[in-house]
């Protein structure tokens, strides 16, 4: 989510964050457009990490509280059933862009799907790999993203190019969240070599992470192989 944008400044409101967070069936999801090789994530560490903190807040799905949420927010509706919530003239109604391919273009429809429940009006925009780095990523011109983060080539969780606020300008912190104390967890966290320090550092980030809830942590996505049976 974009949090500087102008044009969706209610992004800037956590409740409607969070609303919109509660407002995913990310299992269904999960079981038809994954054939069930995903788990709902919980944050932005991996769980199975070392760095990974089980005791933060799981966001599930529950449509009605969602809706309550955006109503104590003041977000009614006031108009047809399937109009955009309202807040004086502020309508809950943005574009999210999406890799253009068949997999996120299924997950992009049903996200869609869920949103239009909670009378949040959504325009889904496929764009390609480049473009969507390129012309919306970066320049941070976008509304809200459909994006994935590789980390599967390190075992260190190191959010600090995500989440930081020096990254939030020229760097991959796309959503442009701005909390100093999250940035000075995540930069203490990178030059200790205490290893208890550093566990410390990261569990108050993710505690932070999942209490702000600056993105929307989806899906953690699970690999099978097939092995010879005498490995």
């Amino acid at each position: 989510l974009n949090l500087k944008n102008p044009e969706v400044a209610f992004f800037q409101d956590e409740v409607v964050r969070k609303a919109l967070m509660k407002g995913i069936n990310r299992q269904r999801i999960i079981d038809r457009v994954y054939l069930g090789q995903a788990i709902a994530a919980n944050g932005a560490v991996f769980p199975g990490n070392w760095a990974y903190y089980e005791e933060t807040n799981q966001y599930n799905y529950d449509p009605e509280t969602a809706k309550a949420d955006l109503k104590e927010a003041g977000y009614v509706i006031s108009e047809s059933d399937t109009a955009p919530r309202k807040k004086d003239d502020i309508e809950l109604k943005f574009t999210l862009v999406y890799p253009d391919d068949e997999l996120h273009k299924q997950v992009a429809e049903n996200i869609k799907k869920d949103w239009a429940a909670l009378n949040v009006n959504v325009e889904i925009k496929p764009v390609s790999y480049e473009e969507l780095l390129k012309d919306y990523l970066d320049p941070r011109s976008y509304q809200a993203a459909l994006v994935d983060l590789n980390l599967a080539r390190t075992t260190d969780p190191d959010p600090y190019p995500f989440w930081d606020q020096v990254q939030a300008t020229g760097g991959q912190n796309y959503s442009q969240w701005d909390n100093r104390m999250v940035s000075e967890y995540l930069e203490a966290a990178r030059v200790t070599t205490e290893f208890s320090e550093r566990l410390r550092l990261y569990r108050n980030f993710q505690v932070l992470f999942n209490k702000e809830l600056p993105s929307l942590c989806m899906f953690y996505s699970v690999y099978l192989f097939g092995v010879d049976a005498k490995i």
